[in-house]
């Protein structure tokens, strides 16, 4: 999309957006008639968060120096490692108790709102000026 002439802040935003979507039918797999049909539910859900991911891990690139990117991924996989494990423990407990449709529904409505939070919180996304920074601090 960049390369067509689309801002960064349209592509990125455009390309989670629709990762986000794809991932909602997590729930579907959740009520599905058959293994086939839930596994093809669940090949979009992958589909989509490999989308997702290779738009959020060059986030830290459109927002700071290169000098920090490491440090922010990082950190940022750090969090989502730790949130990896939260989730999957209170998992085993959601299973035992309700079964793994609700499990499937929570999946499928955490990209809606991780993508929501994203867009409010992020603003405009843009290739930061690493020149305009440079030319600031001298």
């Amino acid at each position: 999309m960049i390369a067509r002439g689309a801002s960064v802040n349209a592509a990125r935003k455009w390309t989670t957006g629709i990762a986000a979507c794809l991932m909602t039918v997590g729930v579907l797999a959740a009520r599905a008639e058959s293994a086939y049909a839930a596994l093809a539910w669940i090949s979009i859900v992958l589909f989509g968060f490999q989308m997702w991911i290779s738009n959020v891990q060059t986030l830290p690139s459109d927002f700071f120096s290169n000098a920090a990117v490491g440090s922010v991924a990082g950190m940022g996989g750090t969090a989502a490692g730790i949130s990896s494990l939260i989730f999957n423990l209170c998992t085993a407990w959601l299973v035992s108790h309700f079964g793994y449709s609700i499990v499937l529904t929570i999946a499928g409505l955490l990209a809606p709102i991780g993508a929501a939070s994203l867009f409010l919180l992020a603003g405009r996304i843009r290739r930061l000026d690493t020149d305009a920074l440079v030319s600031a601090t001298t």
